[in-house]
């Protein structure tokens, strides 16, 4: 009877623990299910924005294929009557061709014809690249084993220029000229160009400026402008040989000073080569250049290319300062030269000559046109700009101290109420920090019994075992009670 009442009593106990264990363990167990939750719904938003991310990268891909289908589609594409114009009825002077302004079409779609033709040349990668055009893995590689082969077929017996040409399409097409196939073609620049003509100084200039060489190839510039600058005739331009100007080699010899423009006496000679081309050189009714020599005795696409070209490397606009009859200028004299399928004429009206010699300066010289608007220098500088790091934040010497929080409804010692509600300075933690999970809206927790429960962070694990250890004592102390009660009768 007395095992009876003492579990009898025991079992009382239990009942009155149950509930206060049941319900902390469902709190710890709704904790851990909240927890998951969180987790849970934390992994389905990345995963979401991840998977966001990935439609819209996708998106902005099948954006640049489309545009790229399209701008292919539009280099296909020739108006039909600048088309009958230069291709089923061709005219014999830039002056009754239409004035097509459009720079841009004219660029793209010569630089498309450079890569249907699978041109190779030095000259096709420059043109392509300042054109805008991004060439593949596989079209660099094909220029990369062009340009090797044709460097190990010179057996070592490289002239300046042949030096000089390589380096600005190795530099063209991302690749180092001082490694090139086990070869330092700087190295072998600054070597041979002493003993080099006009053209090899020319080049070796633009060759060695491509990118950033080193001091000695600096050195080797500024004495190959003092040598460029001493042959400038009293006409103002240069000549291939003999003392008459010529468009071609002045035009690239402006192209090679306007990368150095910053020296007084470069800007000096370039403003002298302007005034030759305005008053000697530009044909006003056609809107070409034409300085007759042994060259050519008349217009062709070449030799006002080759003016452009020195023009906007000079940072002079040509269509701007250089206008004839009706409007023309030598952007639209140059255009005038294009034929339906992308090329460029030598000549007005025929189709003889090197067309893809016509086509690669024609459009490097509209793609240096086109830098001159958009403020990006020279086609020929392929520096790679190394962004400068941000600089490491320096720390406060004077840190201002952290305010004190006040506690709500009691005000500091010695302030009144007027004061503390007008005072700006004041930090109020209940306005400035959120509102916390767990808490009403007037700030006061919704678990907790004492200010010390409160202050501190409670686990779940810490909660219940709190709560089982406290019914324990509560089983003994009712059992003890119960064996005293039963003793006693």
């Amino acid at each position: 009877m007395k095992r009876k009442q003492i579990y009898t009593g025991l079992w009382a106990s239990l009942l009155l623990l149950a509930p206060a264990v049941t319900s902390t363990t469902s709190a710890h167990a709704t904790d851990i299910q909240t927890g998951q939750q969180s987790v849970a719904t934390s992994q389905l938003s990345a995963s979401q924005s991840t998977s966001s991310q990935v439609a819209s990268d996708q998106l902005v891909e099948s954006s640049r294929q489309s545009q790229g289908t399209s701008s292919c589609s539009q280099v296909a594409e020739v108006p039909a009557k600048t088309a009958q114009t230069t291709n089923n009825q061709p005219v014999k002077s830039a002056a009754k061709a239409v004035l097509n302004q459009d720079y841009q079409g004219a660029m793209a779609r010569g630089a498309q014809q450079l890569t249907t033709s699978q041109d190779t040349e030095v000259w096709a990668a420059l043109a392509r690249i300042s054109s805008g055009a991004q060439l593949t893995t596989a079209q660099k590689a094909t220029f990369h084993q062009v340009f090797a082969e044709e460097l190990t077929g010179m057996a070592g017996h490289y002239s300046a220029t042949d030096l000089e040409r390589l380096t600005i399409g190795i530099a063209a097409i991302g690749e180092d000229p001082t490694q090139f196939n086990g070869i330092n073609l700087i190295a072998g620049i600054i070597k041979k160009v002493a003993t080099a003509g006009i053209t090899g100084q020319v080049y070796g200039i633009i060759a060695l400026s491509t990118q950033d060489y080193g001091s000695q190839a600096n050195q080797t510039i500024n004495q190959l402008i003092d040598l460029v600058l001493k042959q400038q005739n009293t006409a103002g331009g240069w000549a291939f040989f003999g003392s008459v100007s010529d468009l071609d080699i002045t035009g690239m010899t402006m192209s090679a000073l306007g990368m150095h423009r910053d020296q007084p006496k470069v800007q000096s000679a370039l403003d002298r080569a302007v005034a030759l081309l305005k008053t000697t050189g530009f044909v006003k009714a056609t809107g070409g250049f034409l300085i007759p020599g042994g060259f050519s005795t008349e217009e062709n696409s070449n030799s006002t290319a080759m003016a452009i070209l020195g023009l906007a490397a000079a940072g002079v606009n040509p269509a701007t300062t250089f206008v004839g009859d009706n409007g023309a200028t030598p952007i639209t004299n140059l255009i005038a030269y294009q034929k339906a399928d992308g090329q460029f004429r030598w000549m007005m009206g025929s189709d003889d000559g090197a067309l893809s010699m016509s086509t690669e300066q024609a459009v490097y010289a509209l793609g240096q046109y086109d830098y001159l608007l958009k403020g990006k220098g020279s086609i020929y500088n392929f520096k790679k700009v190394v962004p400068e790091p941000d600089p490491e934040p320096k720390p406060d010497p004077k840190p201002a101290p952290d305010p004190k929080p006040s506690i709500p409804g009691k005000k500091p010692a010695g302030e009144s109420s007027s004061s503390s509600s007008s005072s700006s300075s004041e930090v109020d933690l209940n306005k400035t920090l959120p509102k916390q999970p767990g808490y009403k809206e007037d700030g006061m927790p919704l678990t907790g019994t004492t200010a010390t429960q409160d202050a501190l962070p409670q686990t779940g694990h810490q909660s219940v075992w709190g709560s089982v250890l406290a019914g324990l004592f509560m089983l003994l102390g009712v059992a003890g009670y119960q064996t005293r009660r039963l003793k006693q009768r």
